[in-house]
């Protein structure tokens, strides 16, 4: 399967890009979003690099609600991502022991040890993954209506 990935510095860039896909009619069951998260007063806040945070109950709204597998999840060496979407549900059931690591992860999920690495430090600065998985067509459209979106600081397409 094939991925395109964009990189965001916010939240909301990031919930916007879906949005555009969501307008094109992209399948938001192959769409997920990852980003950091932390835990305070029993309240899970969404952290940008740009130091705002974002209280996730108010994001959920009906961008987020379109995405499955809503969570919080615990990496080793990241501490708490948030995300949603199908690809969020396989990482947070793997059993990261005491190697894991969000690239690691990525591995088991098909994507390249560099590609995983190179995504890790996006998420260990702050910025959010917007991951679009699909046929060589849907993944062309994706490519381009982020690309035409242009608020992502990096796109590439993966073989996954």
């Amino acid at each position: 399967m094939k991925s395109t990935v964009a990189v965001y510095n916010s939240h909301e860039k990031a919930l916007n890009a879906i949005k555009a896909l969501g307008k094109d009619h992209f399948p938001m069951k192959h769409i997920s979003l990852i980003g950091k998260a932390e835990l305070k007063d029993d309240h899970v806040h969404v952290k940008s690099d740009d130091k705002a945070s974002t209280v996730v109950p108010v994001a959920v709204g009906s961008v987020i609600g379109l995405l499955t597998g809503l969570g919080i999840f615990a990496i080793p060496g990241l501490g708490f991502l948030y995300g949603a979407g199908a690809l969020v549900g396989a990482i947070a059931g793997f059993d990261f022991g005491l190697i894991g690591g969000m690239a690691v992860e990525l591995t088991k999920l098909g994507f390249k040890k560099d590609t995983g690495i190179k995504l890790e430090e996006h998420i260990k600065k702050g910025k959010f993954l917007l991951i679009a998985q699909g046929t060589e067509e849907e993944i062309q459209t994706a490519k381009k209506i982020l690309h035409t979106d242009g608020t992502h600081l990096e796109l590439d397409i993966h073989e996954s």
